[in-house]
C-alpha cells in the first residue's frame, strides 16, 4: 500500500493540535469541495483525500495507531473484525434474510456496552444513540457479511377544529424522516475508507416530503391515524388533537349543547331555533319543561364505526332566571306566587 503523510495532505506539523487539524481541514475543504469544482476530477480526488487525512488525524485513537504503524495503522485488527461478521452471518444469516427485529432503545448505547456502541454506532452513525424505537433488518450483503438496515415509523400530531372532526378534513403534513444513506449503505464510510461526502460519515440522509391526508368524519381526540407508505417505505401515524368548541361538546358519537331558555318559555311552552353541526333545526319545547330537560334530536351526531348510522345531538334545557326586574315585573311574580302557594323542598322538610 502507497504511503499517504496525512500530515502533508493537510499541511500541518506532525504535532500540530486538534484546533490546527481542523482549521486546516475546513481551509481545504471549502477550497476543493466538488458543488464548487463541479466536473473537476482533480478537485473530487484531492477532497475525497483531505476528509481521509482528517478522518484519521482527528480521531485520537486511529493517530496514534497511523504514528505507531504508518500504512498498516488502517489494517490493524481487520482480520478479527471480518472473522466476527463471518461468524455472525453464519448465526444468523439463514432467518435474518426474510425476518426483522425490533429492539426498544430505551438507552444511550455508550452506557450499556462498548460492543453495541461499537457495532450500531459505526454501523448506522451517531444519531442511532438517541432514544426511540428502531426495526433492524438484516440481510446478506456482497461478501457473504450480515448488514444492518433502519426503519421507522414516523409520528406527527395534527389539529383540528371540533366542526372538522365531525365532517373530515384534509391536510397538507410535512414530515422529515432519516434514511439509509444510498452511497454508503449506512456505514458512513465509503469503499477506500473515507468518511462519505455524501451523508458526511452519519450513514443516515434527511429528507423531508409533504403529504396530503384525510382526516376521516368522526375522528375523535387522541385517535391514532395510519398513513401507510408515506417515505422510504415508512407509515406516518398522525396523532389527532380536536379543538374544544364553544358550546358543543362530544359524548361518545353523540353531541351535547346545552339550550337557554325563558321562564316563559319553559312554562308555557314554545317553538325554538336550535343550533347543530348541520346548520338550524326548529325544536318544540312542551309546556311546564323543567329545568336540566334533555330532548334527543335523532341523526344529528357523529358518525358511528363501520357506516352503521350516526349519533344524535342532546339538547339540555337551561331555563334563565331574569335579571333587572322591573317594579311591575316584581309585583306579578308576587301575585303568582300568592296564586300558586307551592313549596317545592316540602319533600325536604317532611324527610
Amino acid at each position: 500500500m502507497e504511503f499517504k503523510d496525512y500530515y502533508a495532505i493537510l499541511g500541518v506539523p506532525r504535532n500540530a493540535d486538534e484546533k490546527e487539524i481542523k482549521r486546516a481541514y475546513r481551509r481545504l475543504a471549502r477550497k476543493y469541495h466538488p458543488d464548487l469544482n463541479p466536473g473537476d476530477k482533480e478537485a473530487e480526488r484531492k477532497f475525497k483525500e483531505i476528509n481521509e487525512a482528517y478522518e484519521v488525524l482527528s480521531d485520537p485513537e486511529k493517530r496514534k495507531r497511523y504514528d505507531e504503524l504508518g500504512t498498516a495503522w488502517a489494517t490493524y485488527g481487520q482480520r478479527d473484525t471480518e472473522a466476527f461478521w463471518r461468524d455472525f452471518y453464519n448465526r444468523y444469516g439463514a432467518s435474518a434474510q426474510t425476518s426483522s427485529s425490533r429492539f426498544e432503545t430505551d438507552f444511550e448505547f455508550g452506557d450499556f456496552s462498548d460492543f453495541f456502541k461499537v457495532f450500531f454506532g459505526d454501523l448506522l452513525g451517531e444519531g442511532l444513540r438517541s432514544r426511540r424505537a428502531t426495526t433492524f433488518r438484516f440481510s446478506k450483503a456482497p461478501g457473504g457479511f450480515a448488514t444492518v438496515e433502519e426503519q421507522q415509523d414516523l409520528t406527527q400530531e395534527v389539529e383540528v377544529s371540533f366542526e372538522e372532526s365531525f365532517h373530515g378534513t384534509s391536510r397538507n403534513i410535512r414530515v422529515e424522516y432519516e434514511e439509509i444513506c444510498p452511497s454508503c449503505g449506512g456505514t458512513g464510510r465509503e469503499r477506500t475508507g473515507v468518511r462519505c461526502y455524501a451523508c458526511g460519515g452519519e450513514g443516515v440522509q434527511r429528507r423531508s416530503k409533504t403529504v396530503n391526508v384525510s382526516i376521516p368524519p368522526g375522528v375523535g381526540d387522541g385517535t391514532r391515524l395510519r398513513v401507510p407508505k408515506v417515505a422510504a417505505g415508512r407509515d406516518l401515524y398522525l396523532q389527532v388533537r380536536v379543538r374544544p368548541h364553544a358550546f358543543f361538546r362530544r359524548e361518545g358519537d353523540d353531541v351535547s349543547l346545552d339550550l337557554p331558555v325563558t321562564f316563559a318559555e319553559a312554562a308555557l311552552g314554545a317553538e325554538v331555533e336550535v343550533p347543530t353541526l348541520t346548520g338550524k333545526v326548529r325544536m318544540k319545547i312542551p309546556p311546564e319543561t323543567q329545568n336540566g330537560t334533555v330532548f334527543r334530536l335523532r341523526g344529528l351526531g357523529f358518525p358511528k364505526k363501520g357506516n352503521h348510522g350516526r349519533g344524535d345531538q342532546l339538547v339540555r334545557v337551561q331555563v334563565v332566571v331574569p335579571q333587572g326586574l322591573s317594579e311591575r315585573e316584581k309585583e306579578l311574580l308576587r301575585e303568582f306566587a300568592a296564586l300558586r302557594r307551592e313549596n317545592p323542598r316540602r319533600h325536604l322538610l317532611s324527610a
